[in-house]
């Protein structure tokens, strides 16, 4: 604990040794706070149930109930990431991976566990399972060449008319620089061989038809029950109210055309994939 002795100071009679004597003792006090601060941020909270055989098996019983809808029963991964592979784009510690699991990823489709009124002891407990699997990265996923994909991705593939990587390509289709981060390889497959089986918010397909008789296709950005905002196949951001609308037609296909063997062989999308999973942040 500091004392100032504030009755020193004031025994000083001369104005400038005031000054002094005050600058010393702020000067005293900074540096017992820029050195104590450190250690009051010391020792971010580790894991009470790793290595918990306990503990594990409730794990993996409420990864497979909570979380296995998206990273598979396996943890492989199916429209989240693989999570035996050791990569952990928002930080493997144990604390990082306890905020981000009761947190969520703002912008993806991670909710937070304590939306769901998950217990820190649950969560440590889903921690404690994830540690047991395997960190080694499979054979499949060592497949492709990355070099190739980029190749590929930004020319003959045509992937980057639409898609955009690190502020290169176009805005029509999702920004694609974290996608390998993101999703796992079978869901990249199946977002690239077949687009149409789901859609990203901000992209759903529609076409308009203007009351002049005019077919207008693109993606949805905005609508409210007075106007819609759409992106046209070229990229331009068009604005209408409904009333000047004939029709508004929601597509059941994406824009996105679907990239079957013919149009990129298996070797090909084994490319493309491996340069978008090199894309870690």
């Amino acid at each position: 604990m500091i004392s100032f002795r504030l009755s020193t100071v004031h025994r000083v009679g001369n104005r400038e040794a005031v000054m002094r004597t005050l600058t010393w003792w702020t000067l005293t006090f900074a540096i017992v706070l820029v050195t104590s601060a450190p250690r009051a941020q010391q020792g971010e909270p580790t894991n009470p149930f790793q290595g918990n055989a306990q503990a594990i098996g409730q794990g993996l019983q409420l990864f497979r109930s909570s979380c296995a809808s998206c990273h598979g029963l396996n943890a492989k991964g199916v429209r989240g990431p693989d999570l035996t592979t050791g990569q952990w784009s928002r930080g493997g510690t144990d604390a990082q991976l306890f905020r981000t699991i009761m947190q969520g990823i703002p912008g993806t489709d991670m909710p937070g566990a304590q939306n769901a009124d998950a217990t820190p002891d649950q969560v440590w407990a889903v921690i404690a399972y994830l540690r047991t699997l395997s960190a080694s990265a499979s054979a499949e996923d060592a497949r492709g060449n990355a070099q190739n994909g980029e190749t590929l991705f930004f020319g003959g593939a045509a992937c980057s008319k639409c898609h955009m990587v690190r502020g290169r390509g176009g805005r029509l289709g999702p920004d694609l620089t974290r996608i390998g981060a993101t999703r796992s390889r079978t869901a990249l497959i199946t977002e690239i061989r077949t687009p149409s089986r789901s859609f990203t918010d901000g992209y759903w397909p529609l076409t308009v038809v203007t009351k002049d008789g005019r077919r207008l296709r693109g993606v949805r950005k905005n609508e409210d029950p007075f106007s819609l905002q759409i992106m046209d196949t070229s990229e331009k951001i068009l604005s209408f109210d409904h009333s000047d609308l004939r029709e508004v037609i929601r597509e059941p296909r994406s824009v996105m055309p679907d990239y079957n063997a013919d149009q990129l062989t298996d070797a090909e999308l084994d490319d493309v994939i491996r340069y978008l999973r090199s894309l870690q942040p």
